[in-house]
């Protein structure tokens, strides 16, 4: 009969292969009856003990099945290790690594739990999609860029690059009426766009909620908005908002794309889901098809609303996805009982949650401090001296943390640390008085103080529009021939040294200086400082900075701490000699090295240390008088508050400042914090232990 193939014509050989047992077996008079045989289920052989490894509230969620799933996860209760452990499930179950997405806010966050589950299940785990929405964005837009507009090889650029971007555009649109007008700076309406494309707003409502002392240039900040978002598209770039605009636009304006991505995973998984935006959780909603989607997050740790982050998509979510499964992880790792009861008592007061209490898998310790202060010197010396306590109790230094709501908190706590030359890093930035626009002001009074002081001067007289460095030279030359600083800022050398276009920044700022010159101002180092900010720092922060309030606010804790001091020359003395003016940018420190950290809460998200102080409760300042407005706000504040306590393993102190002293109101009485009433209610147990300070 020779070759089957050949002699049958057949080139698929389980087809030839049923025609010759038909012709064989059975006679040609009578029909064969076909039995359809069904494939056996594949039997899934599970490498891992994960009742050994997991708790059962992880099991839970690790072994759940299809279909969406929310995972409400406590502070400290293992989501990482939940996370990692389902997405090695998912493949254990046969799931290819190429078909799930896993979706962070960090590319540590995803390198950390790809690289966790390759140590789980080795070579199978190659191939999983993982990083921030920006990295995933930019490699899945990449077969669809033409739709959108864009060549496949579009680059992106970083923020720097935007605003030089930003730069262009504005001197192309900006117009003859406005010249010598302030208006926002380049690196600022960068700031604005993006801030309403996170919040889903419009141009015209961010920039009066965020920059309202510009709202009278709104059309000509359109016009430049528009002009720089068609130079991003010629010039075939996008920046990070871009990212996300552009992987949304697919779902609405390009059907292929929609159904590409929409179909691309099967599993996809999101984590810190709390701090998502409008068009992050839109993406997420869009991009699978297989309705299999989790997401993992803490509704009481949603604190980045300022960011843009929507509170309501965690709490929505299981409405927006039908057949929703929720679950909770309670069960706490880091955080002894005592500090865990204070978190559970203070985040009961939010009414907008998923209600879940947390319990400690720690031993049991100290309660935690409610460590009454006269002010805010006393606070900084309390803190500084347990500090050196707790270090002779043989706890490392980084292991200890200060946080605080608003920067300005820790100045006092910065000079008394400086003083004792206890080390410390400034996790939020660098330190409070090596920050640009508190040099900038504190460099007026040393100038007035010392007119040789070239630096001083250079700082201060840049501010002015229209002048660089070499003219500054030109005109600190003057200055030092001159018999004294008066006539030197009134001669016609120094007006003929001025270049035509900083003429009227200069005359604002000579005036300026020679006001400060008056003897009753330089024997008033808190009015100096109050009147270098109206008259002059306070219009120049507006076009310069985006959080310029927060600066300005900044600047104010300075005027008050120099109530304190007889003179502008006292006040300089004792900035220097603490170490306060000689501060290191936390990108210097070594690491191996031992420093306390220092961070406002919402840079210390996800940390953890054995001892935390939390500065300054008192209303008004923690929660901020901003928050007291709208329940929203106040029920934020809250979350923050117990973000701070839940960063503590083993003792947690709570210090409340009782006065303040203050330029305008000399020394004023602080409310206790209504964070810290809220413990104290009857009927329960007490959660905090009072410490009252005496001197020694």
């Amino acid at each position: 009969m020779g070759r089957c193939v050949m002699a049958t014509g057949f080139s698929d050989l389980a087809a030839e292969s049923r025609l010759l047992r038909r012709a064989l077996c059975y006679p040609q008079a009578r029909m064969a009856r076909e039995y359809k045989l069904k494939s056996s289920p594949a039997r899934t052989r599970h490498t891992i003990q994960y009742e050994r490894l997991l708790n059962e509230e992880q099991l839970a969620v690790v072994t759940a099945g299809a279909g969406p799933l929310l995972v409400i996860a406590g502070a400290g209760t293992g989501k990482t290790r939940a996370l990692t452990y389902r997405v090695a499930r998912l493949i254990e179950d046969g799931t290819p690594a190429e078909r799930i997405l896993l979706l962070t806010f960090t590319n540590r966050a995803a390198r950390e739990m790809t690289g966790r589950v390759t140590e789980i299940l080795g070579a199978r785990a190659q191939g999983i999609v993982s990083g921030t929405f920006h990295s995933v964005a930019r490699r899945l837009l990449r077969p669809w860029a033409r739709e959108l507009g864009y060549p496949q090889n579009f680059s992106i650029i970083d923020v720097e690059d935007a605003t030089s971007l930003m730069k262009k555009s504005s001197e192309e649109i900006r117009k003859q009426e406005i010249r010598g007008q302030r208006f926002p700076k380049a690196k600022m309406l960068v700031r604005l766009l993006s801030t309403a494309n996170n919040t889903n707003n419009t141009v015209e409502e961010a920039l009066r909620q965020s920059y309202p002392q510009f709202i009278d240039h709104l059309p000509i900040i359109r016009e430049t908005l528009l002009e720089f978002q068609s130079r991003k598209v010629q010039m075939g770039v996008m920046d990070f908002d871009d990212l996300l605009i552009n992987w949304a636009r697919c779902f609405n304006d390009v059907p292929d794309a929609a159904r590409g991505l929409s179909t691309q995973f099967d599993h996809v998984l999101v984590d810190e889901y709390q701090d998502t935006n409008a068009i992050q959780a839109a993406i997420v909603d869009c991009m699978c098809a297989s309705k299999n989607l989790t997401v993992v997050g803490d509704d009481c740790q949603s604190i980045y609303s300022f960011r843009g982050a929507e509170f309501r998509n965690i709490l929505e979510f299981p409405e927006r996805h039908e057949g929703c499964q929720t679950f909770y992880l309670t069960r706490n790792y880091r955080s002894s009982p005592e500090i865990l009861r204070l978190a559970n008592r203070s985040i009961a007061n939010n009414e907008n949650q998923y209600q879940k209490e947390l319990t400690s898998t720690q031993r049991a310790g100290s309660m935690p401090a409610l460590v009454m202060c006269d002010g805010e010197g006393e606070e900084a010396s309390f803190v500084c001296q347990r500090i050196l306590e707790l270090r002779e109790e043989d706890i490392p230094l980084d292991n200890i943390c200060v946080l605080y709501r608003a920067h300005h908190h820790a100045m006092e706590l910065q000079i008394e640390l400086s003083r004792r030359n206890i080390p410390f890093i400034v996790r939020s930035g660098i330190r409070f008085f090596e920050q640009r626009h508190i040099k900038d002001v504190v460099s007026f009074m040393r100038f007035i103080e010392n007119p040789r002081d070239e630096i001083a001067f250079d700082r201060v007289v840049r501010l002015a529009d229209g002048i660089g460095p070499k003219t500054a030279a030109k005109l600190h030359a003057i200055i030092k021939q001159a018999a004294d600083l008066e006539s030197a800022l009134s001669s016609d050398a120094i007006e003929s040294a001025v270049p035509s276009r900083a003429r009227n920044s200069w005359a604002d700022l000579r005036h300026l200086l020679l006001k400060l010159l008056q003897p009753a101002l330089r024997a008033d180092p808190a009015q100096t400082l109050t009147t270098v900010v109206d008259e002059f720092y306070r219009s120049y922060a507006n076009i310069s900075y985006s959080n310029a309030d927060n600066r300005v606010r900044e600047l104010g804790t300075i005027a008050d701490y120099a109530t304190r001091f007889d003179s502008t020359d006292e006040l300089l003395q004792n900035l220097s000699l603490s170490g306060a003016m000689n501060g290191r940018d936390v990108l210097d420190v070594d690491e191996n090295d031992e420093y306390v950290v220092l961070s406002t809460i919402h840079q210390a998200k996800g940390l953890e240390f054995n001892t935390v102080f939390v500065l300054s409760l008192a209303e008004d300042r923690f929660p901020s008088s901003r928050a007291t407005f709208a329940n929203g706000d106040l029920e934020e504040e809250r979350r923050l508050f117990y973000v701070a306590a839940t960063r503590a393993q083993r003792e947690l102190y709570l210090t409340r400042p009782m006065h303040v002293r203050t330029r305008e109101h000399g020394v004023v009485v602080l409310r206790a914090s209504r964070f810290v009433e809220e413990l104290h209610r009857r009927g329960l147990d007490p959660v905090l232990e009072r410490w009252n300070l005496v001197a020694g």
